[in-house]
């Protein structure tokens, strides 16, 4: 039964990690694409491959939140 409990627990204290972590890297990115000036773009790269596109474009009206976009690499 102990065995049983400390697995269950195990996966969701990962399970947890997991999510926590994802979370603060899309609050980076996001924060990264409200910091570019407009018209300016960078590249996230994961595994060393292109795998996020930030832009923030002349044509967005001010105050608007920039969008961080997975593109295909």
């Amino acid at each position: 039964m102990m065995r049983r409990t400390r697995g269950v627990t195990e996966m969701l204290v990962k399970a947890h990690i997991e999510t926590r972590t994802e979370r603060e890297q899309r609050a980076t990115m996001v924060a990264m694409a409200q910091a570019l000036p407009d018209g300016g773009a960078a590249a996230r790269f994961e595994q060393g491959r292109p795998a996020w596109l930030f832009r923030k474009d002349l044509a967005d009206p001010a105050g608007h939140r920039a969008i961080a976009t997975r593109e295909a690499a």
